[in-house]
């Protein structure tokens, strides 16, 4: 049991320390934008929305938030720059005000369009209510993500520590 034990120490540093790498490595490049053409227009009109500075053929799942709903667009794979482009139909029932249309990856980038709700359609926009809040994962610097690294590390090392520990009080114990 005591040769097991260093392997499977070894092994919970080397895992802890590649999710920390891993955490690290997914830190954007800070060059990913989403574009909305025309910015505001008749619910029922289209636009295009595009991306750049992605990460190259990665899926991106494309939804419009605002106004206590959600229309799915279905999904975008990113070329080899990292760059998509797709014509959307913005649906005619929708009232009137500001929406967000996003692009869901590894991260969440939106851009904000305008909508004017159609001749005969939804005139207000119905109250939001404080269940309808959207929560969007903000961005870590590199200062943030070091500190998450140190932590981990850290966390590593008293786990060495405390097995270690206890093996030594199992020794004791034993004799």
């Amino acid at each position: 049991m005591r040769k097991s034990l260093p392997l499977a120490m070894s092994l919970g540093f080397a895992l802890s320390f590649s999710v920390a790498l891993t955490a690290v490595a997914h830190e954007g490049s800070g060059d990913e934008t989403v574009q909305a053409e025309p910015s505001s227009l008749t619910a029922g009109g289209t636009l295009v929305f595009t991306g750049s500075g992605l990460e190259p053929t990665s899926d991106r799942v494309l939804v419009l938030a605002g106004e206590g709903l959600t229309v799915e667009f279905g999904t975008v794979t990113t070329d080899a720059e990292g760059m998509f482009t797709k014509e959307l139909t913005i649906p005619s029932h929708l009232p009137s005000g500001n929406y967000e249309l996003r692009a869901i990856g590894d991260e969440t980038l939106a851009a904000t369009i305008a909508i004017a709700a159609a001749a005969g359609g939804a005139l207000a926009s119905p109250a939001a209510n404080a269940s309808d809040e959207i929560v969007v994962a903000r961005e870590r610097s590199s200062l943030e993500l070091g500190a998450i690294v140190v932590l981990v590390v850290l966390t590593a090392v008293a786990g060495l520590y405390l097995v270690l520990r206890a093996e030594r009080f199992q020794g004791h114990a034993s004799a």
